[in-house]
């Protein structure tokens, strides 16, 4: 019927001439990702020729050219830009490896006083700190 020279009685795919060409048990004729032998692994509707992250359904959702299966901050775009082993959204200061470090709840660089918590409160422009440089 499909003219691929096995007789339909032995004929696993008897309307598709390359029985199953990728091997998923799927008859080309009803497999919707066709050359794609795990079928759209990621279940996001792109088959795996055409699917930039086949295994990351949001398909590198951060924008940062890496796929979430191999992007160690999957919602960070910038990838831990601060190096500081935290990723946005848990960096509350992506920029700034100490974290806010004086906790007056202004990262660097913005903190003027990055070490003083009152942040120069006597207004000398003389900033305090309990730490040394």
């Amino acid at each position: 019927e499909d003219s691929d020279l096995v007789c339909a009685n032995m004929d696993s795919c008897p309307t598709d001439f390359d029985n199953d060409f990728d091997g998923d048990a799927l008859c080309d004729d009803v497999d919707s990702c066709l050359n794609d032998p795990e079928n759209d692994e990621d279940s996001d509707a792109v088959c795996a020729i055409h699917d930039s992250c086949p295994l990351d359904f949001w398909n590198d959702g951060d924008s940062d050219t890496v796929c979430a299966n191999e992007d160690s901050c999957p919602l960070d775009a910038f990838n831990d830009y601060d190096s500081d082993a935290l990723c946005v959204p848990e960096d509350s200061c992506p920029f700034d490896p100490q974290n806010d470090f004086d906790n007056d709840g202004i990262c660097s660089p913005d903190d003027q006083c990055p070490y003083d918590e009152n942040n120069d409160a006597d207004a000398d422009s003389l900033c305090s700190s309990s730490t040394c440089r």
